[in-house]
């Protein structure tokens, strides 16, 4: 109420003359004030009329009353005009004086009509749908009605009439109405706000472009779309608006506004206490669904541009996983539709493999109607081709998945010409076991190595994995495949256990040596500094650790970087369900052949006949070999002396260059299968072209054969085909992930020097 204390306010009369609606400060009266009324509160409208009839000593018998009440509107800051008609117009101008301040009155502008006219009122109320026009008899104008709310506290209904100037400045009746009289609103989804259908006359009012243009009298199919416009208010803004539910028509409207506005929304970077996560998925659904793996960045700039403010990171989390729930659907029912979504990817890429492993296999149980999940394998026919024309390098690693029932996704990488990473073969286990591991290389070794041998396979030294290398059945011993460790999780294990600073550099230093004697010279090095290392490397082949004994297996690559690359590449899809996992590994895997294929068209526009890899290391020992000095040894068997340059305490040292069996004693020929300076200079000093010395693995002919394979676009989940006979798949509800806050991936380590800005990592050994 207007005071604490007080239950009334005082109406003015105005009666015996004309309004006005084209003045300068909109609706007016042509006559002064001819009575002044108490109103109390609880006032009905009948009640009204019989004050005003006894007030101004009108017959009822001879006429009826119509009564206007006179408003600033908010909007154009004007006044207008508005009919009362009965009980809830009465509640509804009393509320409005709710907020009030001061001394506070209401204009009654009082009309004397005749009996038959009136029924223009009357008939007026019962239209009562949106847009719905009330064809009044011939003896009077018709009307046009616009509704957009209905108050309901008894079953009649209200019109909420604005009145102002045609386009012509001609005055009009309060309750005639034009297209500009329309406040017109479509909400940010396009279908929140209940409107007219006279969709000509509301399009030129414009639609809403920020929480200024709510006005009173729109209307919200529920609280939820009217919370999403009203949130967008700044903190410290006075502007206020108050809503209800109408019964009758089931949707909230405005009833009222208290501004002005005291913020501006673009100037504004902070967040927001009413900017919910819930709201913020409305905002950025729409990035989801087309891209599950959309960054936070992109989330953040769109929420910013939609509403002004710069959400919190936690709310912007917690938004992007609703959103996500509301695009992809629940956990369970992902993992129901899991079978159909890799059949008809299997359907449509032909020649694709995928294999189930169901607990109940484990389990040595029945496969029943309904099975539980526990791995799934699955990789793409060009993914296959493509390893036939890679270099021989295979990178395993696993990472663990964020989503609600957990899991672990392996991942097979390989390396191209370009010295890309190529992601091969997938796997979702329930952990990284020995168990897991064999069977995720079993199919690797017969879905995509087949017979080839002189596979080298770089990891960590999981005991899964060192074990699966070491198993005879598997197809990854020697000469199939070769196991070689990562030089950087090698000396994190040395460091962690022996705790000293530099440790880490010294290890990775010496393992990255290409020959013998460097070698031993950083093993020396190493023993005065830590002599209890001879204890622990006495478990580790040298072969599986330095460079210089690898025999050209790992041609140069030193480390897991690359698969570690592709896991943190997936960050964000490994939160989703499983469908969407699996979905955005597919589109993955498909942009890298499309950018890798675009790159290839470049170098051959170009006409280079080697990968960009290979030409930047040869152009870089090409300067080298200018100031070799080569001595024939052999012209019969191509074997040479070479003395480098002398530069300061470098160079100056002899090689001996062998071409007709591919050697040099500076082991970089054999590591990298590029010819190194050495070899550059021999070729030079007895005119021979030294691009036959390059390995297939690095011409741009073969790199077009790793990436000629195609894919096919998934259909709609709508034309997915039935699977009449597989089993409905659940998730093992056994290892659910904990509730709470998630961990960081991986605790911290020396490894993460790199991350931290305090040391540099080593990928190969390019000198």
């Amino acid at each position: 109420m207007a005071s604490s204390n007080v239950n009334y306010v005082w109406g003015w009369l105005y009666f015996g003359g004309n309004i006005i609606h084209d003045s300068v400060i909109g609706s007016a009266y042509d006559r002064d004030v001819i009575a002044s009324v108490k109103l109390h509160f609880d006032l009905k409208y009948e009640e009204l009329l019989n004050v005003v009839h006894k007030k101004l000593n009108i017959d009822p018998n001879l006429g009826r009353l119509r009564v206007s009440r006179r408003f600033m509107n908010p909007t154009t800051n004007k006044y207008a005009v508005v009919l009362l008609v009965d009980d809830d117009d009465l509640e509804y101008m009393f509320e409005t004086l709710d907020c009030s301040c001061g001394k506070v009155r209401v204009e009654l502008y009082i009309e004397k009509i005749l009996i038959g006219l009136s029924e223009i009122s009357t008939e007026s109320a019962k239209c009562s749908k949106i847009g719905e026009d009330c064809e009044i008899s011939s003896s009077t104008r018709s009307l046009k009605s616009v509704y957009w709310g209905s108050v309901s506290s008894g079953s009649s209904s209200r019109n909420l009439f604005v009145s102002s100037a045609d386009t012509e400045g001609n005055s009009r009746e309060s309750n005639e109405l034009t297209d500009g009289d329309i406040p017109f609103y479509r909400s940010f989804d396009g279908s929140s706000m209940v409107v007219s259908d006279l969709e000509h006359g509301m399009q030129k009012i414009g639609e809403l472009q920020n929480p200024t243009d709510l006005t009173k009298g729109m209307t919200f199919e529920s609280k939820e779309k009217l919370l999403s416009v009203v949130k967008q208010n700044t903190e410290g803004c006075h502007w206020r608006l108050r809503a209800r539910k109408r019964k009758l028509r089931d949707y909230f409207e405005i009833m009222d506004t208290k501004g002005p506005h005291t913020c501006v929304n673009q100037a504004i970077s902070q967040d927001h206490r009413n900017l919910s996560s819930s709201h913020i998925a409305e905002i950025i659904m729409n990035l989801v669904a087309v891209d599950p793996t959309v960054s936070e960045k992109v989330l953040e700039a769109a929420v910013v541009k939609e509403v002004g403010y710069k959400p919190s990171s936690k709310k912007l989390r917690d938004g992007k996983k609703i959103a996500s729930q509301k695009v992809y659907g629940s956990w369970e029912q992902s993992y129901q539709d899991l079978p159909l979504l890799m059949n008809v990817i299997q359907k449509v890429n032909h020649g694709m493999h995928v294999d189930w492993y169901f607990k109940e296999h484990g389990l040595r149980e029945p496969i029943l109607k309904v099975v539980r999940f526990k791995r799934l394998f699955w990789t793409f026919k060009p993914c296959v081709d493509a390893f036939k024309h890679c270099i021989p390098v295979l990178q395993i690693d696993g990472t663990h998945l964020y989503g609600k029932y957990g899991g672990v996704l392996l991942t097979a990488t390989v390396v191209d010409g370009f010295h890309h990473l190529l992601p091969i073969a997938f796997a979702i286990v329930e952990g990284e076991t020995v168990a897991s591991w064999t069977w995720f290389m079993e199919r690797v070794r017969k879905m995509v190595a087949l017979q080839r041998t002189g596979v080298c396979v770089i990891s960590d030294r999981h005991a899964g994995i060192m074990s699966t290398m070491k198993n005879p059945n598997l197809g990854w011993c020697e000469p199939y495949g070769y196991h070689r460790f990562c030089v950087r999780h090698l000396a994190a294990n040395f460091v962690s256990t022996f705790r000293k600073s530099g440790l880490k550099e010294r290890v990775v230093t010496m393992c990255s040596q290409l020959t013998v004697d460097k070698f031993n010279l950083h093993w020396k090095a190493l023993l005065a500094v830590k002599p209890r290392a001879d204890e622990w490397f006495s478990h580790i082949h040298p072969e599986h650790s330095a460079l210089s004994c690898d025999g050209g297996k790992r041609f140069g690559i030193m480390t897991t970087n690359m698969a570690e690359s592709w896991n943190n590449a997936i960050k964000e899809a490994r939160r989703l369900p499983i469908c969407a996992l699996v979905k955005a590994l597919y589109y993955k895997v498909v942009s890298y052949f499309d950018q890798r294929r675009l790159e290839i068209e470049k170098q051959d526009v170009h006409g280079n006949e080697f990968t960009k890899h290979a030409n930047k290391l040869m152009n870089k020992w090409k300067k080298r070999a200018t100031g070799h000095h080569v001595t024939k040894i052999n012209r019969d068997t191509w074997v040479f002396e070479v003395v480098t340059m002398k530069h300061g305490l470098k160079g100056g040292k002899k090689q001996i260059v062998r071409l007709q069996e591919r050697l040099c004693t500076c082991n970089k020929w054999q590591t990298y299968q590029i010819p190194c300076s050495h070899v550059l200079a021999c070729c030079a000093s007895v005119g021979l072209q030294h691009t036959s010395f390059v390995s297939e693995w690095y011409k741009l002919e073969n790199a077009k054969k790793v990436y000629a394979g195609h894919f096919e676009p998934i259909p709609d989940k709508k034309a997915w085909p039935l699977l009449r006979d597989f089993p409905t798949l659940i998730p093992d509800d056994e290892i659910p992930n904990k509730p709470g806050r998630r961990k960081e991936t991986r605790y911290k380590n020396v490894m993460d020097y790199q991350s931290k800005g305090k040391g540099k990592g080593a990928s190969s050994s390019v000198p």
